[in-house]
């Protein structure tokens, strides 16, 4: 900077005058560059917005103003803020016209980022500045302008100014100006004093220390207000990030006893002494109100504040590989989230789970729900909700619990099974054989199928007060096995399904295996007996021939 000889100072000179002349091109090439901003903000796309800022060409008069400060060249300042202000009219203009269209309604985090300077903001265009006046200055680092260019970020700010006055946001508006001018002035006392330390300023030009006061108390002033201003929002920000870590911190700790269950964004509004918090979650499960005040609780003492706690839980489910005993955890600073070192509560619900559900796809007919930890008499039993069309019997949950008790190393364990019937029913009928309704039979197969699902229904219904709603035949080769739903007032006998069989056999020409499932229950009306089903069955068709009958005139 020191020993700059007199043509490069010359050359300098004349690019920063030329920079800061306002032509029809340089609204011309700014207009375009507000425009590309715009469309990446509104898209929210960084690399488009990236784009705008190496068009912009904001940066030259700035430096065309700080010049005539400092050497008192009323011609340059007067075209400096011409070029400079004028330019910022026209990007508002700009922006605000592009945001009237139906298409830029959309708020996105690109415009958000740039409603909210902070003094990180303003130190970022201080360092900017300096760089972007070097390599005004030094031919050598000239290369490097495009990226000093990204680092000023003139043009952004101004757009979204545009954008939030088109959507009535004035806030918004008023934080992306403030953002624009922090940065303009950081840039102008900057290259005021990179320009001085060059030598571009004749000590008769600098005059006393009057004048140069005079010349730049104006800036000066707006500087130390912008300052205040951003030292204020940034005192803001920390104090809101350390309250919403807090929160985290404090809600993470005492759902560590949740099996994957974490925090996604915490939310929250403070009034006095008054705390409204909104937690979004990832859970297995939805959390029971008890638990929410369990945490509200230690949030009022470790805050000291009222507060009001609402979970937003979002199910998901973590399933492991066959014979996994890992366990999903929060990601620690080494990047692991996986480990088998789980609390104790947490190890027992999320690999039992994990077991009962492996166990589970060996039963096509079964399904696994939840899995919850409760207190019954002085011992924590695991308590599994599953969905089937018959409930489990003592056998199998023994070996269930087994299994748990193997994978977790803990012969304590204990399981208890809740059974909820599920009935699956197509157009057919209940399904009582899933192939029998879902199958790839050809024509004279499915002939057959329903041949023998009649026959057997026939013979069925033949003895006295016996009724058949449902009938699932399959078979292959020759070979058919049918299931029959059976209802009655008492249970057939081994001997009477054997018949059944043998003359379905006689009736179709081919090997058929008979099973009942007997149930004894009838509707009992004042002339006779029949099935549930049949019963409503007759009811649905009355109601259907009432609705086909005429209208009376």
């Amino acid at each position: 900077l020191l020993s700059m000889d007199e043509s490069r100072k010359a050359t300098v000179l004349e690019d920063i005058a030329v920079g800061s002349t306002p032509k029809t091109t340089y609204y011309l090439l700014l207009t375009i560059s507000v425009l590309i901003a715009g469309f990446g903000l509104l898209t929210d796309s960084p690399a488009v917005v990236i784009g705008a800022m190496l068009v912009s060409p904001l940066m030259t008069p700035i430096f065309g103003i700080s010049l005539g400060l400092v050497q008192g060249n009323v011609s340059l300042l007067r075209k400096g803020l011409i070029a400079e202000f004028g330019g910022v009219v026209v990007a508002i203009a700009a922006a605000a016209f592009l945001g009237s269209f139906p298409f830029a309604q959309e708020v996105t985090p690109e415009m958000l980022v740039r409603t909210s300077p902070t003094l990180l903001d303003l130190l970022v265009a201080t360092l900017a500045g300096m760089a972007g006046c070097l390599a005004m200055i030094d031919e050598r680092i000239s290369p490097v302008l495009p990226g000093i260019a990204m680092a000023t970020a003139l043009t952004p700010p101004l757009a979204v100014c545009g954008l939030c006055l088109a959507f009535g946001a004035f806030d918004g508006a008023w934080g992306a100006f403030l953002l624009f001018f922090a940065n303009f002035l950081a840039i102008l006392a900057v290259s005021a004093l990179m320009f001085i330390v060059a030598g571009f300023v004749k000590l008769e030009e600098v005059g006393s220390m009057s004048d140069i006061l005079k010349r730049l108390s104006g800036p000066a002033i707006g500087l130390i207000f912008v300052t205040v201003l951003l030292t204020h929002a940034l005192v803001g920000i920390v104090g809101e990030r350390r309250t919403t870590k807090a929160i985290e911190d404090i809600i993470q700790k005492e759902l560590s006893t949740e099996p994957a269950t974490f925090i996604e964004k915490v939310i929250y509004k403070r009034e006095g002494d008054k705390l409204d918090i909104l937690a979004s979650v990832t859970t297995p499960r939805v959390l029971s109100p008890g638990k929410i005040k369990e945490v509200q609780n230690k949030l009022n003492d470790r805050l000291d504040l009222n507060t009001n706690l609402i979970m937003r839980c979002h199910i998901t489910k973590d399933i492991s590989s066959t014979g996994s005993a890992s366990g999903v955890v929060g990601r620690n600073l080494d990047g692991q989230f996986i480990t088998t070192e789980l609390h104790p509560r947490v190890k027992r619900l999320q690999i039992g789970e994990q077991v009962l559900r492996e166990i589970l796809e060996e039963y096509p007919g079964l399904s696994f729900d939840t899995l919850d930890l409760v207190q019954l008499g002085k011992e924590p039993i695991l308590l599994a909700s599953i969905h089937g069309s018959r409930p489990l019997i003592p056998l199998e949950v023994s070996q269930f619990q087994e299994a748990v008790r193997k994978r977790l190393g803990d012969t304590q364990v204990r399981l208890l099974i809740r059974s909820d019937d599920i009935v699956d029913v197509t157009s057919k009928g209940r399904i009582l054989y899933g192939m029998a309704h879902f199958n790839s039979y050809s024509p004279e197969e499915k002939a057959l199928q329903g041949r023998l699902e009649r026959e057997v229904r026939d013979q069925i219904m033949r003895i006295k007060d016996m009724h058949a709603p449902n009938v699932d035949a399959i078979g292959k080769n020759g070979k058919w096995s049918v299931r029959a739903e059976v209802v009655g007032p008492r249970v057939l006998r081994p001997s009477e399904i054997k018949s059944i069989g043998k003359k379905a056999s006689r009736a179709t020409n081919q090997d058929v295996t008979v099973h009942a499932w007997c149930r004894v229950e009838l509707i009992v009306t004042e002339s006779r007996s029949t099935s549930m089903e049949g019963f409503i069955k007759e009811l649905v068709e009355k109601r259907q021939k009432k609705k086909q009958q005429p209208k009376k005139p």
